[in-house]
């Protein structure tokens, strides 16, 4: 009875909130979350995506408990009670949904944007998503993450890590990247 109620609430989310899936177009670039480090100047944490048979990187900068909750998956270290990542990972599972993608589709205004691609009853639906988010879900649910080429054109940092700092602890990007916007949202007072 009570996975009824959750196979109805989780169709009425796909409903209300999803749209007919696209298949990964030729401009979608397999990617790995390559680590979550620390960016100093911007006291945030920034998220490392490294394409899969290439070596360009994607820096995101992403927020505290989501920094934490990927760091957390990536180590393998259990939690005694599920956090939100997990919880939506088993709400999917239990409701015999699975995560098929998550592809991190856009930046503007230094916002990245991202979609989840869920599958239900043969039914494909894609659901607009924090990067974040989509991401710290597909690590559990072992699920590709993809990036669009054209953001990997469109933000060419050359990321750097300071001679005398862990690279798990500091990365400084350099200013070779024409969306400085993104980092200028967590640094209001300019890029150095």
């Amino acid at each position: 009875m009570r996975f009824r109620g959750l196979a109805l609430l989780l169709s009425l989310l796909v409903a209300a909130c999803g749209r007919e899936v696209t298949p990964p177009i030729a401009a979608d670039v397999p990617v790995d979350v390559a680590s979550v480090a620390f960016d100093a100047r911007a006291q945030s944490p920034v998220l490392i995506l490294a394409e899969r048979q290439g070596t360009r990187r994607l820096p995101i900068w992403i927020g505290i408990a989501e920094a934490r909750s990927i760091a957390q998956r990536l180590e393998e270290v259990s939690l005694p009670r599920p956090n939100t990542h997990d919880l939506a990972r088993r709400l999917v599972e239990e409701l015999d949904g699975a995560v098929q993608r998550v592809t991190v589709t856009d930046l503007r205004d230094g916002t990245y944007y991202a979609v989840i691609a869920l599958q239900r009853d043969g039914r494909d639906v894609e659901i607009d998503a924090r990067p974040s988010d989509a991401i710290a879900l597909a690590l559990r649910a072992a699920a590709p993450v993809f990036v669009r080429e054209n953001l990997f054109e469109a933000v060419q940092y050359e990321l750097e890590t300071p001679d005398d700092a862990a690279p798990e602890q500091q990365v400084r990007p350099t200013r070779t990247a024409p969306a400085r916007a993104a980092l200028a949202r967590w640094n209001p007072d300019g890029i150095d």
